[in-house]
């Protein structure tokens, strides 16, 4: 009886540490294609285009304010951009850009995107990412607005 006791815990304890150290190396693997993913948010999004972001998305906070009615104080659009960047500090952007990214691309796919981005038209196509989703938005706001009343009343949303 004993020696049966003394090899159940024998192999508890081989299979929780075969467990522990596959468990390990799962979390290497993904902690290493989590660095890989990193490098290409880093790349798409470097510290430069999130500073780009940042005064785009303030500039459309104050702009919203301002038609809305709200008394919008001269100079506050620098202090109004600080507070965008701590509220939302570029290490967060990055590492929820990763979980995203992770989702939705292998490992594999991530190295291919590294490669595009590293090149002449890919460090481009980043730089530009900002300004192009800004124009995109300011022609479809306005647009938006115009067409969503008769939209509204064709689903059933207005009389």
């Amino acid at each position: 009886m004993r020696t049966q006791t003394g090899l159940s815990r024998l192999v508890l304890v081989v299979g929780l540490s075969v467990g522990s150290l596959l468990g390990s190396a799962g979390l290497a693997a993904a902690e290493a294609d989590r660095k890989v993913t990193m490098e290409l948010v880093q790349l798409v999004t470097p510290q430069e285009t999130y500073q780009a972001m940042i005064a785009q998305m303030t500039k459309q906070m104050l702009a919203s304010m301002q038609q809305s009615g709200a008394n919008v104080p001269a100079g506050i659009e620098e202090k109004m951009g600080k507070a965008v960047v701590e509220a939302l500090p570029y290490a967060d952007l990055a590492s929820w850009t990763v979980d995203v990214y992770s989702a939705r691309f292998t490992t594999d796919e991530v190295r291919q995107l590294i490669g595009f981005y590293k090149t002449p038209v890919g460090k481009k196509a980043a730089r530009l990412l900002p300004e192009l989703s800004g124009e995109v938005g300011q022609k479809m706001g306005p647009i938006l607005m115009q067409r969503l009343p008769a939209a509204m009343k064709k689903v059933g949303l207005t009389p």
